[in-house]
């Protein structure tokens, strides 16, 4: 891509997808040395079509899993909106199914990370709506993950938006509400697709109105060779997936996780998870221009951000009340002694922790609850960090735990290493605000997010931002 394209921090690499509700971009964040994928829409001028847009930042943020693609931000402008989210290299579904005929392991690899993503979405009482082949990617670690919840709605809820003629339940079609059972029925067509190779309700391409609504589809071993053997359990499922009645299907995912899970026993071990192996050669081609740039290890380990920091820090920082002793010589024994005493006293050993300055996005006329601040979610931070990591020795900006030098050498004096280090984000916009936590230690990286709305209480934005803390600390 020619220039240097940006959407807000992010610098464009290539297109990555054009669908129909918008086109997907291969972006860098250079904050994090991270690529994410950047998924643009035209925004609609009326509030009620800008709230449905948002609605599929708020939905999906607040799902944490890793069979769930994430959301990492929300760029809106005057015509516009950018979802920034996790960028999984290697193909989707359709591509895959496009070329490949995959294997029984693969098919239960995929259902079962689905049936996973559902759970999870299900205790949010989320239904995704358009559970097609496109919204299903398919990772280079070999794991399916469900993504673009667009048209997705609360359970039981009335929506007009239909989901792809390929994934439609009979009471979607009919504009009928929908509950969870709806994404098991589209499950089912995906299912009876992976197996037969066929759309279960399509004839000569198209979807089939009657076949839907009133008709069941072609026995699954009929679309099969001969010699083909199938799990009486796996056959028996599919037909109860794909029943007309939300009644009739399976009563929630637990039940179809549990059938998948039998299937697979039945099923030689060396066979394993194939799907790695079978989806590789339809992986879209990553370049090198793709990877992110190295960076000098000291930036990695300790750099620091510079920015100024308003409205939470005293004059000076902490630093300004650090106050070096020096001691005579001849009182060096008298000083020894002493350390040994007050090292006898010290309290259980403490966790270094760097917390950087919380990145706050407020747009105008967005509502937050009064007393929130950067030195607020740095305090929250902190304490939900103590409830499992125990005593915390804190650096940064913003609630430094207070510290007194005892010597002057400089040797003795030398920073120590923080164990963890975490960046704060919190971006609002005029309907919700995202908060964002990301841990680095030991070489290794988590993020997790939340949703947060103005009407909420600060009682509560304190126990959505403690508790998505602690999922960083399993």
């Amino acid at each position: 891509m020619a220039g240097d394209v940006r959407v807000g921090p992010y610098r464009i690499l290539r297109l990555v997808n054009r669908g129909g509700q918008g086109s997907v971009y291969l972006g860098y964040d250079k904050r994090l040395h991270r690529r994410v994928a950047i998924k643009i829409y035209p925004l609609p001028e009326e509030r009620s079509a800008r709230k449905r847009l948002l609605r599929e930042a708020q939905l999906v943020a607040s799902i944490q899993s890793p069979k769930v693609v994430q959301i990492h931000d929300v760029i809106e402008s005057r015509g516009h909106l950018a979802m920034v989210m996790e960028y999984v290299p290697g193909c989707d579904l359709e591509e895959f199914l496009a070329s490949v005929r995959p294997s029984l392991a693969s098919i239960l690899t995929i259902c079962a990370d689905i049936a996973g993503a559902l759970t999870v979405a299900r205790q949010q009482h989320i239904v995704h709506g358009d559970l097609k082949a496109a919204n299903v990617l398919i990772a280079a670690n070999g794991r399916a993950k469900l993504t673009d919840f667009g048209i997705s709605r609360r359970t039981a809820t009335t929506g007009t938006g239909a989901g792809s003629l390929s994934s439609l339940s009979p009471e979607q079609y009919l504009g009928k509400p929908l509950s969870d059972r709806s994404d098991l029925f589209s499950l089912g067509c995906l299912l009876y697709r992976m197996i037969s190779g066929v759309q279960p309700f399509y004839r000569e391409g198209r979807l089939d109105r009657r076949a839907l609504l009133e008709q069941e589809p072609r026995p699954l071993q009929e679309q099969l060779p001969a010699d083909t053997e199938l799990p009486q359990e796996l056959l028996d499922l599919t037909t109860c997936l794909l029943q007309k009645e939300p009644r009739d299907r399976p009563s929630n995912t637990r039940v179809v996780r549990q059938a998948l899970r039998r299937v697979a026993r039945t099923i030689p071990l060396s066979a394993g998870n194939r799907l790695l192996e079978e989806a590789g050669p339809c992986f879209r081609p990553e370049s090198a221009e793709d990877i992110p740039p190295d960076i000098p290890a000291a930036l990695g380990r300790a750099g620091r951000s510079t920015l100024a920091v308003t409205g939470d820090a005293e004059p000076g920082g902490w630093r300004a009340g650090l106050r070096v002793w020096r001691w005579p010589l001849a009182g060096t024994a008298l000083c020894a002694a002493m350390g040994l005493v007050y090292l006898a006293s010290l309290p259980p050993a403490q966790t270094n922790v760097h917390i950087a300055a919380p990145v706050v996005r407020v747009a105008t006329g967005a509502e937050m609850p009064a007393g929130i601040s950067s030195r607020w979610l740095v305090e929250e931070v902190t304490g939900a960090m103590r409830e499992r990591l125990g005593p915390l020795r804190v650096t940064g900006p913003i609630g430094a735990t207070p510290v007194t030098t005892l010597y002057a050498d400089p040797v003795l004096r030398e920073p120590i290493s923080p164990a963890q280090e975490l960046q704060l984000g919190l971006r609002c916009v005029d309907l919700f605000c995202v908060f964002a936590v990301t841990r680095n230690w030991q070489g290794q990286q988590a993020n997790q997010q939340a949703v947060l709305f103005p009407d909420m209480s600060a009682q509560q934005w304190s126990e959505i931002v403690r508790t998505t803390t602690l999922a960083l600390f399993p």
